[in-house]
């Protein structure tokens, strides 16, 4: 038995669902509101799909537009769940690339801007900022996800929707935002 088990590990598989059908909704990009306001976001590289209850990617898809291929649709629409997957992050001339995977989040891999400082004590401050710019960027996706996942709309008409992207690729006009309510972290 884990020592930490995940409280309601079936929300981060819908999360990963949802943040690969929402950047394809949004067009990849959203207003998540607060202090980072707009960002773009897409899956990147890495697909990989799980069966509901192992653990061990069943299907996994790499190399460019895996999120858009008929594979990674047909894996989910099987019934498989996402396991991890690749985002690219980007904040205003920052740009990330992080793998996500599991109950967790857990990162897998997380791949920097450019840096922009001379000296180790410089650099270790820049990383630690960036690392807590993608957390915070990823924190506001999720908070997102939680709005519109306790939203009245969501087994009528996101959820559908998403099942409808899953079977044909079929997408709903992209959503206003839903309205902003505080969202405990």
């Amino acid at each position: 038995m884990s020592e930490n088990p995940a409280a309601l590990p079936h929300l981060t598989a819908e999360f990963f669902v949802w943040l690969w059908f929402a950047s394809e909704r949004e067009g990849g990009t959203m207003n998540v509101g607060g202090d980072i306001g707009v960002m773009d976001f897409w899956i990147d590289e890495r697909l990989s799909f799980r069966n509901p209850g192992d653990d061990k990617p069943r299907a996994v898809l790499t190399g460019e537009n895996t999120s858009s291929c008929a594979e990674a649709r047909a894996a989910l629409a099987s019934g498989k769940v996402v396991r991890d997957l690749q985002v690219h992050l980007r904040r205003e001339e920052r740009e990330y690339t992080v793998t996500l995977r599991g109950h967790h989040l857990d990162v897998c891999s997380l791949k920097f801007p450019q840096h922009a400082v001379d000296g180790e004590d410089e650099l270790l401050y820049e990383r630690m900022f960036l690392y807590e710019d993608v957390w915070n960027a990823i924190r506001a996706l999720y908070r997102c996800f939680a709005r519109e996942r306790v939203g009245e709309d969501w087994h009528r008409v996101t959820l559908p929707a998403i099942r409808r992207f899953a079977l044909s690729g079929e997408l709903p006009e992209p959503l206003s935002p839903p309205p902003a309510r505080d969202i405990e972290e």
